[in-house]
């Protein structure tokens, strides 16, 4: 698995992962009662900055992430115009662009381990019903990671577009984008059913 760690010796790396879990939990669920207005979207966009910058992580890598997320974020505020006004699209797009940075930090200040463990003492009781808290662990560990991975595809699959130098459609990254990842969901499964997880 790809983890997206960055060392370092901030306070949200010192802190353990069950309580950035359920902080980054609440946060993502408290994003979606800000009203609609044009002070949330520019308080959806500042929060992940301060994110960034607690965790003590590189403005760089800010800037990388925002990159990446360039192209999501213009197919959410297209997609939504059809259907709502302006600062309802901005609003919810900036909510979706927030969370996605934010869970970019805690995974980047989160060693994937950890949040496995986490997840399996969390799901522990569930047990009884049949359920494999490590699975669940690793379930969430994937979903995490592959942000990172997601908007990785999106850059490989434009930069290759753009080198053919072909003028394609905005649109045209949708589909190679979707090969590619389940190409990548193909391989994760291999891996997986490698190690015996495959039950």
């Amino acid at each position: 698995m790809i983890s997206l760690y960055h060392p370092g010796a901030s306070l949200l790396h010192r802190t353990s992962a069950g309580i950035k879990l359920a902080g980054f939990a609440l946060l993502a669920l408290a994003l979606f009662f800000l009203p609609v207005a044009w002070g949330s979207v520019g308080g959806l966009l500042v929060l992940p900055v301060f994110g960034y910058a607690l965790a003590g992580l590189p403005a760089r890598l800010l800037l990388t992430d925002l990159r990446r997320l360039l192209m999501l974020l213009v197919f959410l505020v297209v997609t939504q115009l059809i259907f709502l006004d302006l600062l309802t699209a901005a609003t919810n797009t900036a909510r979706v662009i927030s969370i996605v940075l934010l869970a970019q930090v805690l995974t980047r200040t989160t060693e994937i381990e950890s949040i496995i463990a986490t997840a399996e003492r969390l799901f522990a009781p569930l047990r009884r019903f049949g359920a494999n808290p490590a699975k669940i662990g690793l379930a969430m560990a994937l979903v995490l990671t592959s942000v990172g991975q997601l908007s990785a595809m999106i850059r490989q699959v434009r930069d290759a577009q753009r080198s053919r130098g072909v003028r394609l459609p905005p649109w045209s990254w949708v589909v190679p984008t979707l090969v590619l990842a389940l190409k990548h969901a193909d391989d994760v499964g291999d891996a997986l059913t490698a190690r015996g997880l495959e039950e």
